[in-house]
């Protein structure tokens, strides 16, 4: 590229939309993918050391274990790797995280995915939930434009539990579903398909302010279901708010406000909970409302990309594993 054409190319960043400076980031980062996550995550480390447990930055080497170096702290004596503290520590046979990472990307489950990589059920149980929680939290940096919200419910569920049950055993779809807890989950999507979500502990203004505050521009219309939360969230945000009255027949407004892409998005997500893992954990549900955003997002999910969030994940908020 010419030089003149590459200072063109720099003069047009500042007027890159949020939504078109990500598809660049995620362009540029592709180029220089890792394919060996835990080489790319030793190396990182090696470049810039860091105590995980008080910060300090004055570490010597302490030997090697499994073939990864050690170090110790000089200030508080602990002995530490690169995966110290963070969702990968403890887990095995690192040269296979390609591989099952290409199984998630086209939402493979945990049998096919242990037979795939020559791992056992545990393992493939550790590594996706591992995983998943580097990327739980990655929600869309801002809405904008003409934005949906709308919530849904799953059904508390225990699955995989087999002590300490809050209620007795039941049959599969033996019990009414007033019976149940319904847990509540909001969904925000722009016209973008960009989507933050959660899960709420109850369905007031202040819960969905939680998760929403620095979410959505100011400038965005949002549509949403008439509620007093809404309205109030609508005030405390600043957003320009189309009240939608389902009850009396208002789906629509100005013919394009209305929310049915989030409810489509809603369906979708339980066809793909209840379809292919025949539902999931409550405790596990927001590790898989993560998966489906990075599934569903801007650009199409690879291996790459996925190894790609773990590592910016790592690097930023390092977390100790479980």
């Amino acid at each position: 590229m010419q030089s003149q054409q590459f200072q063109d190319l720099l003069n047009a960043i500042p007027l890159l939309s949020s939504q078109q400076r990500n598809t660049l980031i995620n362009a540029l980062s592709e180029q220089n993918s890792p394919s060996d996550i835990a080489k790319s995550i030793e190396d990182s480390f090696v470049r810039a050391p860091k105590c995980p447990h008080c910060g300090s930055e004055d570490l010597q080497r302490w030997g090697m274990r499994n073939q990864r170096q050690r170090f110790r702290c000089k200030s508080c004596r602990k002995t530490l790797n690169s995966f110290s503290k963070t969702p990968l520590a403890r887990l095995r046979h690192p040269e296979r995280w390609p591989q099952y990472l290409e199984g998630m990307t086209y939402s493979l489950t945990l049998r096919p995915a242990a037979k795939q990589c020559g791992v056992s059920l545990k393992t493939s149980f550790r590594w996706r939930h591992r995983f998943l929680q580097a990327i739980e939290h990655d929600q869309a940096p801002e809405l904008s434009g003409i934005t949906e919200l709308d919530e849904t419910f799953f059904r508390e569920s225990f699955k995989g539990q087999k002590k300490g049950l809050p209620r007795a055993a039941r049959k599969r779809g033996n019990e009414k579903k007033t019976e149940c807890r319904q847990i509540p989950v909001m969904v925000a999507r722009d016209r973008d398909n960009q989507t933050v979500d959660g899960i709420l502990e109850n369905q007031s203004a202040d819960e969905l302010c939680r998760h929403l505050n620095g979410r959505i521009n100011i400038e965005a219309v949002v549509c949403a279901d008439a509620s007093l939360a809404h309205e109030k969230l609508a005030r405390t945000l600043g957003f320009t708010f189309k009240e939608l009255v389902s009850s009396s027949g208002i789906r629509v407004i100005e013919g394009v406000f209305h929310l049915q892409r989030v409810n489509a998005y809603h369906s979708h997500l339980k066809q793909w909970i209840t379809g292919i893992f025949h539902g999931v954990a409550t405790k596990y549900l927001s590790h898989y409302l993560g998966w489906r955003r990075a599934l569903t997002g801007i650009n199409a999910l690879t291996a790459d990309r996925l190894a790609n969030k773990i590592l910016e994940f790592i690097h930023f908020q390092p977390l100790k594993a479980t």
